[in-house]
């Protein structure tokens, strides 16, 4: 499967191939205009090596979005994370495979890790405006994550902070989060540490019993309100058979005070299932005071009310595949305020009696409109034969009167009933006649070889 956009009921609106491999599909603002963005490459493990993006309403790729790069600093953009911010610039996550001195770990002075970047770029040029490496602030031998074979070698290099998401705020300052950390960090805008909530160097008192502080394995840190200090994040509480250090995983929201360093839980959301995620995951704040969480690796997503209590799960795979991770969504967002204009013309295909109708990416139309023009008169007008609700991705209309009709075609209506347009003409009649007129004439001559059968038995 690839990027899909599912309405309220779980019905396809919108899915697109030929992409390669696609992550992180979300809608973002640019200079007030709502895009699709994406990130699609190739993905080797946990790393992606690609490019975001950016969709218009029409579904027309109008940017290309790349990791800043030169000869002697090669980038690729990675798929965990891809932010614009309101001033026309962009965040995104870099995955860097280099040398590095990991002797400390018993392991060789030239060993390879994956460092975790993060660049903010100007979306309209291209230019970097800013680039941070973990390397240089974080020491890979006080990483968390077990992997007893990697940096020997340049293909099997230790991933020791992977980053995951990356947020800037109204005063300039980024909130990133390391899953190989168990940490979120708040680097002020020239990049230097601030605080550290969660993990090793946590620099708050947790006043919920060690709740709002021992997070593992996360995912998708975003503020809530930076004023009040509230944030979100999906905890993870695994990374794989040998790295669980949960029975679940978890939604949650926690409110800090930088000031006085100390951490409150507020909420935490679980599956109905109690879904247990290796891997990926969102939570995300409604518009309505409602909560949408994404259970990753554990292929579902689940709406609450703000205190807990679950409102409905959609789970795209039985729950018992969901171990065995052969569906997974990075993350699941809800959105309110997308519209789909496809300037491609709404899908329609005569088959077995039926014309069937679809339009990909269309989000305005509440009922298609079946006209049709009489034989042998290519110039007489369109008649309405039959109206009907929308009710699904494809829709279709039984057809009557073939020996009066041959040409077809279906109009996309809004829910007003206001016109939006037309398919491509469906000629069904003259196929269905000629269909007839091969039946008539092999049932004739099938008549015809029974009476010469029938002479020469009686000749006999």
């Amino acid at each position: 499967m690839g990027p899909m956009i599912l309405d309220s009921r779980g019905d396809l609106v919108w899915t697109a191939s030929g992409n390669g491999v696609v992550m992180n599909l979300k809608v973002q603002q640019y200079h007030g205009e709502n895009y699709l963005t994406f990130w699609a490459g190739h993905k080797v493990g946990g790393i992606g090596m690609g490019s975001y993006h950016m969709l218009n309403s029409s579904y027309d790729l109008v940017h290309v979005v790349k990791a800043a790069s030169s000869e002697h600093a090669p980038r690729t953009g990675d798929l965990h994370d891809f932010v614009i911010t309101d001033r026309g610039t962009a965040l995104l996550t870099v995955y860097n495979i280099t040398q590095f001195d990991i002797s400390a770990m018993g392991r060789p002075k030239d060993g390879w890790i994956v460092d975790s970047l993060f660049q903010e770029v100007d979306i309209a040029t291209g230019e970097l405006l800013f680039e941070w490496r973990a390397s240089d602030h974080f020491d890979p031998a006080e990483s968390l994550y077990i992997n007893p074979f990697g940096g020997y070698k340049a293909a099997n290099p230790y991933d020791f902070f992977h980053i995951n998401s990356i947020q800037k705020d109204a005063a300039g300052n980024y909130l990133i989060s390391s899953r190989h950390y168990h940490s979120l960090t708040y680097l002020d805008p020239l990049g230097e540490i601030l605080w550290t909530l969660g993990g090793d160097y946590n620099d708050f008192h947790d006043l919920s019993d060690g709740k709002a502080t021992s997070f593992k394995w996360q995912h998708d840190a975003r503020w809530v309100d930076e004023e009040q200090g509230i944030l979100s994040l999906f905890d993870n509480g695994s990374a794989g058979p040998i790295m669980n250090d949960a029975d679940h995983s978890l939604g949650l929201i926690i409110q800090i005070d930088p000031e006085a360093r100390t951490a409150r839980l507020l909420h935490s959301y679980t599956s109905s299932g109690k879904a247990l995620s290796a891997s990926q995951g969102s939570l995300q704040i409604l518009p309505d005071d409602k909560v949408l969480v994404g259970w990753g690796s554990s292929a579902a997503y689940s709406e609450f009310t703000t205190d807990g209590k679950l409102l409905c799960e959609t789970h795209i795979t039985p729950s018992i595949l969901f171990w065995w991770e052969r569906v997974k969504t990075y993350r699941a967002i809800k959105t309110f305020d997308w519209v789909g204009r496809p300037e491609s013309p709404p899908s329609a295909k005569w088959l077995g009696g039926k014309i069937y109708v679809s339009w990909n990416g269309a989000t305005e139309v509440g009922a298609w409109q079946l006209v049709a023009r009489k034989n042998g008169a290519a110039n007489s007008e369109w008649q309405t034969v039959d109206i009907k609700d929308k009710s699904g991705f494809e829709d279709s209309f039984t057809l009557t009167g073939i020996e009066e009709f041959q040409h077809y075609r279906v109009a996309a209506l809004d829910h007003n009933g206001g016109f939006l347009m037309h398919s491509a003409i469906v000629e069904v009649g003259a196929e269905a006649h000629s269909l007839r007129w091969v039946l008539a004439l092999f049932m004739t001559k099938l008549a015809g070889f029974e009476d010469v059968d029938a002479k020469q038995i009686s000749q006999v």
